[in-house]
């Protein structure tokens, strides 16, 4: 037993080592591959400081084997898609945005991006599309039966998927998105939800099933509670669950919305905060001297913004995509529902929804100051920036504004970004 284990860590490091060096591309094709992935998680032979990690990582590792089995009805979808439909249908789905995210957590990416630019995508688009697209040239994802998107936030995302579906020769079904909240665009959306699940019904040669899109929903909604639970703990002071741990788990807010096993990550991950909130080790956790609220995402290659802040006795204590938007979810009204959850983004419309969102977790998070990360290429994102600035200082609420990449590591300057932390830190001070 013993020698089995070291065998399979060996070679699933010589693998590492191969694509580390770009060496055997096709070798990521392999179900294979995730099924030893998968068996390193459930043997131990990978440490996690949470169990819900541990479920978190070979929950994905299910989910990206299943995108390179042979014969299977893949569909890509963007980050604000309805998942509910797919899983639903029992269509596999693959996200190049949630996947350029992975690459860089890996150090890949710069091998994608140039390879994307030198064809001719330029450094101004989004680094989470140039860094897929890369991907799609050096042929490194599964390919799809068909694409699916909304024009949620990111127009950027319907451009890359139509370019997609141009090259691959295949479908394209769009979910577009009303920037109004009221009856007409809920029906607008519902509409349209019943087109695709059609199209899809087609592209799968499967027939939706009522009691089956009732259950994503119902598991959509579970997924909602368990993760308002979790975000109610990290209100507590002496909560050690922060955005550098919550970064993985937004694998969960965007792909995995609708299945069966996110309820039971969430769950599992708010039963460890209460244990280690109320357990012995407690008594030795000291509160943060400044709590942060991060807006956007943090960078994801390897860096150590969140490290330094947390050196400097700060802490990002919540960041606005694990924000809970959604109102309850009723499965027995299941396009309804998914319809108002499509429509409800706080970062989709007028830049008062996000303002108001921004205020509800300064106030549930009893936050210090707020960082706004603007991400190079997020027009949405970097747009509202003088509103959000001008709200906050109406509010008194300090605030840091850095820019910088998600994805493309290459102008990341360590010294003057901690230059910019030390001088915000002091301001707080």
């Amino acid at each position: 037993m013993a020698h089995g284990l070291l065998k399979l860590g060996t070679d699933l490091n010589q693998i590492g080592k191969k694509i580390a060096r770009g060496v055997s591309r096709h070798i990521l094709h392999w179900p294979l591959l995730y099924s030893l992935g998968q068996e390193t998680v459930r043997r131990g032979l990978l440490k996690f400081p949470y169990e819900s990690k541990r479920m978190l990582v070979d929950y994905g590792m299910g989910q990206i084997k299943e995108a390179y089995r042979r014969n299977a009805v893949l569909v890509w979808s963007s980050a604000f898609s309805p998942t509910e439909l797919y899983y639903a249908l029992g269509i596999t789905h693959f996200s190049p945005e949630v996947a350029s995210a992975m690459v860089a957590s890996f150090g890949f990416q710069e091998m994608f991006l140039k390879e994307a630019e030198s064809r001719w995508w330029g450094r101004d688009n989004c680094a989470f599309h140039r860094c897929a697209m890369g991907g799609v040239f050096l042929d490194y994802f599964p390919r799809p039966r068909a694409f699916c998107a909304s024009t949620h936030l990111c127009d950027g995302a319907v451009l890359l998927f139509n370019n997609l579906a141009a090259r691959y020769r295949r479908p394209f079904f769009l979910l577009d998105t009303p920037l109004k909240q009221d009856h007409g665009a809920l029906n607008y959306v519902v509409q349209q939800l019943k087109s695709i699940i059609a199209s899809l019904e087609e592209l799968s040669g499967k027939k939706m099933q009522a009691e089956k899109l009732e259950e994503a929903v119902a598991c959509a909604e579970a997924a909602r509670r368990e993760l308002e639970e979790v975000n109610r703990l990290r209100r507590h002071p002496l909560s050690p669950f922060n955005t550098r741990d919550a970064i993985a788990y937004l694998y969960l807010y965007f792909n995995g919305v609708g299945s069966p096993v996110t309820p039971h990550i969430y769950n599992t991950l708010a039963w460890e905060l209460k244990e280690k909130i109320n357990g012995a080790e407690a008594a030795a956790l000291k509160p943060p001297r400044f709590r942060l609220l991060w807006l956007h995402m943090p960078p994801i290659y390897r860096n150590n913004m969140l490290a330094y802040l947390e050196g400097k006795g700060a802490r990002a204590v919540f960041e606005e995509f694990s924000h809970v938007y959604w109102e309850p979810m009723d499965p027995g009204r299941p396009l309804h529902s998914i319809a108002r959850r499509m429509l409800s983004h706080f970062g989709h419309g007028p830049v008062e929804r996000r303002l108001h969102a921004i205020k509800t977790m300064v106030e549930r998070y009893k936050v210090d100051g707020v960082i706004h990360f603007s991400h190079w290429g997020c027009r949405q994102n970097c747009g509202s920036v003088k509103a959000i600035r001008d709200f906050l200082r109406r509010e008194g609420i300090p605030l840091l504004l850095l820019d910088g990449d998600c994805i493309d590591n290459r102008n990341y300057a360590p010294g003057q970004v901690q230059t910019r932390i030390d001088g915000f830190l002091e301001m707080l001070a």
